[in-house]
């Protein structure tokens, strides 16, 4: 007993000793990263230095308090923001970095907190730009810009749930949001609601005011609720951007293929052309299955269930 409480002890000393609050499972991705950024001819380069030394030599209770003083200090030196974050990232301590910038709560117009942003995208370290934007998204006046970026981010994932609820708190407060309202219509397209996606479609031939490429959504929906002619008409008063692209094609096309026998291709074909000007390497004859006797079957094939 006397020895086990005699090993506990030691333990504990060990630990005020390294100043040592965190996991040690931690200590060998601290010791071995190489994201920590240097700073030269600045009134951060010794506190910064300082930061890193203690970081990779696991005394982390010392490298925070340095941490958080060199940020007071230099407020607008970037790579200290990024080395203070990567230190909080690396142990997992999300929420206290998450509390520490809400605390500072930067201004929109933060020119430095603008460029942590775009240095963690220029920079691939995405994961912890995620962690700084659910941080700003506290912060007033930064809500809407974190929402959207982090709902573009889950959407480019392919995260939907989680995209879905960001752009479902933009249309909470801003119901007409053009940027939410095409995350929404692209997350339908995915899940296949198609007539949740109709409902979107027409909120934006609302709120679209730039960007007129809704179409699309007006024919994806119809085609795959059956309502071909309905569908058709959509395709035929698209905007020239959205008819040269490829997906929308092939649904134009295959509309066609369902309502007739031999279609015309005389409204598509210069938009197909323009696609294969931009790269699009399939056939003529195989894109266009009537034009070719090999075909034929590719068109019953379309027509079955269809019409």
């Amino acid at each position: 007993m006397k020895f086990r409480i005699l090993s506990l002890l030691f333990i504990c000393f060990i630990l005020i000793f390294m100043g040592c609050r965190y996991p040690i499972a931690k200590q060998e991705d601290l010791e071995s990263d190489s994201l920590f950024l240097e700073v030269l001819n600045s009134s951060a380069t010794e506190c910064n230095a300082e930061g890193i030394r203690l970081s990779k030599s696991i005394q982390l209770d010392q490298a925070e308090s340095v941490w958080d003083k060199c940020v007071q200090t230099n407020p607008n030196e970037v790579a200290v923001h990024l080395n203070r974050l990567r230190f909080y990232f690396l142990l997992d301590e999300f929420e206290l970095l998450k509390e520490k910038i809400t605390k500072e709560a930067p201004s929109r117009s933060s020119v430095t907190y603008t460029n942590i942003l775009k240095e963690l995208e220029i920079r691939l370290r995405n994961d912890e730009r995620v962690v700084v934007l659910d941080a700003l998204s506290r912060v007033k006046g930064w809500e809407l810009y974190s929402y959207e970026e982090l709902a573009n981010y889950y959407l480019q994932t392919g995260n939907y749930v989680y995209a879905e609820g960001y752009f479902n708190q933009i249309l909470e407060v801003v119901p007409f949001h053009e940027n939410a309202l095409y995350g929404m219509a692209d997350i339908q397209v995915q899940k296949g609601n198609w007539y949740s996606l109709l409902d979107y479609a027409k909120s934006l031939e609302v709120a679209s005011k730039k960007n007129k490429d809704f179409h699309f959504y007006f024919l994806k929906a119809n085609y795959e609720l059956g309502r071909y002619e309905e569908a058709l008409k959509w395709a035929e008063s698209a905007t020239v951007s959205e008819k040269t692209q490829v997906v929308f094609l092939e649904i134009w096309r295959d509309t066609l293929l369902v309502l007739k026998d031999f279609p015309r291709w005389d409204g598509l074909l210069p938009y197909y052309r323009k696609a294969v000007e931009k790269g699009y390497s399939v056939p003529e004859s195989v894109f266009f299955p009537t034009l070719s006797k090999e075909g034929k079957d590719v068109r019953k094939a379309s027509r079955t269930g269809r019409s």
